[in-house]
């Protein structure tokens, strides 16, 4: 399992392992130095020039420097921005200066075998200067081998958004752990092949970790071979209105193709009516209607009731956004023991009366996209810093978030994850049902991490269906029905 750093984590590991910050700054430069070096023996090249800014980024590239002037590597450094400014950053220049590495504060005419970017760090925010953007945007567009300094300039750190005109390394060498931006869209495409170098940091700092096969293969409830259907779990899936027939279809049969022992469907008799003759492994319990369609309030007492008996409850898909709802989503909240999965409308739902959390008994898993979790955070727009967001709501509530996207936030008290997988071919309605199912499916089994392992399958079930199929064609019920098979792979 890869651990990932935010800028901030990174920081506070830094600054709390007890080392000497400066003999951290050269190790990393020894580190930077030592991957130049390999990259030059193994490919008979010669030149290097380092481009270095005037913070600890480019700190790390004056000690490097020094290092390949010394080793006999032809060393160029240019001050993209200047003099050094910072005390660490200052202390190495000097060093460096000793040796015979050439220095110029103006492009350089001359070519280069190897340019090394060293110009902002993990902290960098918002569009590249317009004469640094020039500046890359040269080296990017001309064949020369390109390597990062811990992160390509131009990608923010945190939220991995990242300037048109970022360095666009072949290889990056990150420092102590992977950065988070190293597995988010737009920022992954600019890092190539990842190095991580250790340089002295000793820190119980515990950043993000991303799912492999392995981790969920290990985390999958366990089957065992004199199991039955009460083993295995009941799901109570309260979803769906005669608007919304589908989301309910999705989120049931995602559930069904869980392993989970049942699959009960609480819904308006129009849905059920519509979707029982498909889906005969799952049982139903019809409810009122009120007049647009959706579960009438007045089932909240029923509702409460139905919930006491499962292993884990799934609310929201395709239920609408109105009173009733509210009025349902806070019985189950009240009566629920088990654990809570809110999808959908019943997030927005929620969104208007979020205080109902920390009263329940339940664990609550929320199932965001970007929007709904401005929604509950009392943002305007979708954060930028997804991670960060659903964190202190996490935190907040004492509830576990799956913040989804192209890459998804799976954010709880035992630990924080992030999933990179799928593609574009789950950008289709019905995908958000699926995933919600799926998690209520695994968390009735027992599974800690249902929202991460379901966010991980998905997205193997649409990797596998594209190496023989477009994303534009594939829709919902394809996932589906590629589920088992997704799975004995991840089993064996």
């Amino acid at each position: 399992m890869t651990e990932l750093y935010t800028p901030e984590q990174m920081s506070f590991a830094e600054k709390n392992c007890g080392a000497d910050l400066y003999v951290l700054m050269q190790n990393a430069g020894a580190a930077l130095a030592q991957r130049v070096k390999d990259v030059c023996y193994k490919n008979m090249l010669k030149r290097v020039l380092l481009l270095c800014g005037k913070g600890n980024n480019g700190g790390d590239g004056f000690a490097a420097a020094e290092i390949l002037s010394l080793s006999g590597i032809d060393t160029t450094v240019f001050l993209c921005c200047g003099m050094p400014k910072t005390e660490l950053a200052q202390a190495a220049f000097e060093s460096m200066k000793k040796c015979c590495v050439s220095v110029t504060e103006s492009m350089p005419d001359e070519e280069f075998d190897i340019v090394v970017d060293c110009v902002f760090g993990t902290g960098f925010k918002g569009s590249l200067p317009s004469d640094i953007a020039k500046i890359f945007s040269r080296y990017n567009s001309i064949d020369v081998y390109r390597i990062a300094c811990d992160i390509p300039s131009g990608v923010n750190g945190a939220t991995g958004e990242a300037d048109e005109n970022t360095f666009a390394a072949h290889e990056t060498v990150t420092m102590h752990r992977a950065k988070i931006a190293a597995a988010l869209y737009p920022a992954c495409k600019y890092f190539g092949e990842i190095t991580i170098a250790d340089i002295g940091i000793s820190s119980d700092v515990t950043g993000v970790f991303m799912l492999d096969k392995d981790d969920v293969k290990n985390a999958l409830p366990k089957r065992e071979p004199d199991g039955h259907k009460g083993t295995f779990g009941k799901v109570v899936c309260i979803c769906g209105s005669e608007r919304y027939t589908g989301a309910a279809a999705m989120a049931v049969k995602a559930a069904m193709r869980s392993g989970a022992g049942l699959v009960q469907l609480c819904s308006v008799k129009t849905v059920i009516d519509r979707l029982a003759g498909n889906m005969y492994g799952a049982i139903f319990k019809t409810l009122l209607q009120n007049d647009e369609g959706y579960i009438s309030s007045a089932e909240a007492d029923i509702l409460a009731q139905e919930v006491k008996t499962a292993d884990s409850v799934l609310f929201g898909c395709g239920m609408g956004c109105g009173d009733d709802t509210q009025i349902l989503l806070a019985a189950v909240l009240e009566n629920a023991v088990c654990p809570v999965i809110i999808d959908a409308d019943g997030i927005n739902c929620l969104s208007a009366n979020i205080d109902i959390l920390k009263s329940t008994r339940a664990d609550v898993l929320l199932t965001p996209h970007p929007m709904e979790l401005a929604r509950l955070c009392g943002m305007e727009k979708s954060p930028a810093d997804r991670y960060k967001a659903a964190k202190e709501l996490s935190e907040k509530y004492r509830v576990s978030v799956l913040a989804k996207g192209a890459q998804t936030f799976f954010v709880t008290r035992g630990g924080d994850y992030i999933i990179a997988k799928g593609n574009t071919a789950l950008s289709k309605g019905g995908s958000g049902d699926m995933l919600a199912g799926l998690s209520a499916g695994l968390s009735a089994q027992g599974a800690k991490l249902c929202g991460a392992l379901a966010s991980y399958i998905l997205g193997e079930a649409a990797e596998k269906l594209c190496e023989s199929r477009s994303p534009r064609g594939i829709i919902a019920e394809d996932i589906l029905n590629v589920l088992p098979e997704v799975l004995c792979d991840i089993e064996k």
